[in-house]
């Protein structure tokens, strides 16, 4: 059991919040070496070399800031250095996935997924002079009917780039063909005639083929994909490898895809990049769910070390100490509010106003409404699925302050105190209802804990001096929470 501890004084917060180191490399029953390098949700990475320093960022999906940029300069420690954006770009509504980076020398590029207004998703880029940003949007560059996801840029010999993503047919029961598409110099704008590079045709993959990224080798460009389905309990993602001496074809497929598949500790891998270290080997950074926490701890960053068959073939390197580095992938976390830890998150369409200094973080209450019925919400993102998390509370009139299990803002359990009662209350489907209430304690200020069993079993309760804890209701079923992307333990506070 690991425990997430914080404490919230009135309006204000004030926490540290620790999660024990847990695993930071795993060997694997078919042999493969898979290495967790960035625990906890971290879905879709890219990654880029620069110099001697590693950058790399991911999907957020409904989570604000959008696109955390992480570094590193030995592949195994990373820390959050900024986002992107620090709020949804005017053209778009959610759905940000998939961003990948990109450095021709001389610009940073971010292209991503989001959802136009009003429209199907579509892909994006941002630019940069420095990897840390300022980034400049430049607003959506491919939206097709279907759906645009998944876009890459790569260069050939001759220095023109190429826009290569997937066109989104399996959300409407097509075909999922990966297209390219000639680039202007600013690698921006898209000319001349898309062309498709290959689709879904084999029995692994399924329904689709999506997050192409692809790299020159010797004579060959070859492109990393992933197939079949990618999230949940009943996925079966897997990475796939494809080759050509052009971009535009004609592409074949290794004839020993997948590449790698789950096995008995990371399941579903996919969505993939691969980054030459300073040392010349061939790294594979990819997500994946945990095989025993499952999907309650959402999809997590691995690397695999690639080696080359004698045909020419990208296969993962079997037995061998990865990048031969020492040292550990730390999983502890803590905040004494000095300043804000950068991997607190919000719902990207609720941004919730807050300060941070002293050691305490005042949240400012955000009014219940139709569309917003869990209030203001700062958020961590759980790295375990079993976990005690707590909170101290003071008792403050006309705000409903408490502590939470969060899935998104549709979807939420959580205690809270309010004009002298405790309430035990969910958030499903956008329906609130009261589980349980019973008369608070008499006292200036209160302590809720919620107490996680195999990421779903939750029971709360509460406490005046955080020694002898009472349980408040039964313990509840949260598997109606949205995991993908979005489960976390999060920090509540309406205006009611």
């Amino acid at each position: 059991m690991y425990k997430i501890k914080t404490f919230l004084i009135a309006v204000v917060l004030s926490a540290l919040i620790f999660i024990p180191s847990l695993l930071w490399a795993q060997k694997v029953s078919s042999g493969e070496l898979q290495r967790l390098v960035i625990p906890g949700d971290f879905p879709d990475p890219s990654i880029i070399r620069v110099g001697d320093t590693y950058y790399a960022t991911c999907s957020a999906s409904e989570w604000g800031p959008i696109f955390a940029l992480a570094k590193s300069t030995n592949l195994i420690n990373w820390s959050i250095v900024k986002y992107a954006m620090a709020s949804r770009p005017k053209w778009s509504t959610s759905n940000y996935w998939a961003p990948e980076l990109y450095h021709d020398g001389k610009k940073f590029f971010i292209y991503y997924t989001g959802r136009i207004e009003g429209g199907p998703l579509c892909v994006s880029v941002a630019t940069a002079d420095k990897a840390e940003g300022p980034w400049t949007d430049h607003g959506p560059v491919m939206c097709q009917s279907a759906g645009s996801i998944d876009a890459s840029c790569v260069e050939d010999a001759y220095g023109q780039k190429y826009l290569v993503w997937k066109e989104d047919g399996n959300s409407v029961g097509k075909p999922t063909p990966i297209w390219g598409q000639k680039l202007s110099k600013s690698g921006i704008t898209p000319i001349g005639d898309k062309f498709e590079l290959f689709r879904n045709d084999t029995p692994w993959e399924r329904n689709l083929v999506e997050g192409p990224y692809i790299m020159k080798k010797g004579d060959y460009f070859y492109c990393f994909y992933a197939g079949a389905g990618c999230c949940g309990v009943g996925c079966d993602y897997a990475i796939g490898v494809a080759r050509s001496k052009s971009i535009n074809g004609k592409w074949e497929k290794f004839s020993k895809n997948p590449i790698l598949a789950g096995n008995d500790v990371w399941k579903c891998p996919g969505h993939g990049t691969v980054v030459s270290d300073t040392k010349g080997n061939d790294i594979f950074m990819y997500h994946a769910y945990n095989a025993e926490s499952g999907v309650y701890v959402v999809r997590q960053t691995l690397i695999s070390q690639l080696e080359w068959t004698s045909e020419g073939w990208p296969i993962i390197k079997q037995g061998a100490d990865i990048l031969h580095t020492e040292g550990k992938t730390s999983l502890n976390f803590s905040d004494d509010f000095t300043k804000l830890a950068s991997s607190w998150r919000w719902p990207v369409e609720h941004e919730p106003a807050y300060k941070s200094a002293n050691g305490l973080l005042a949240l400012t209450a955000m009014p219940v409404s139709n569309n917003n019925k869990t209030g203001a919400v700062l958020a961590q993102a759980t790295l375990s699925y079993s976990y005690e998390a707590t909170a101290a509370v003071k008792v403050t009139a006309g705000v409903a302050t408490g502590l939470s299990t969060f899935g998104d803002i549709n979807n939420a359990i959580g205690l809270s105190v309010y004009k002298g009662n405790l309430m035990l209350w969910k958030v499903q489907r956008n329906t609130r209802t009261v589980i349980a209430q019973t008369k608070a304690p008499a006292a200036s200020s209160l302590q809720f804990k919620v107490t996680v069993h195999q990421g779903k079993a939750l029971q709360y309760a509460f406490s005046a001096d955080g020694k002898k804890w009472t349980n408040i209701g039964a313990t509840l079923d949260g598997s109606f929470l949205p995991p993908w992307d979005r489960e976390c333990v999060w920090l509540w506070l309406p205006k009611v």
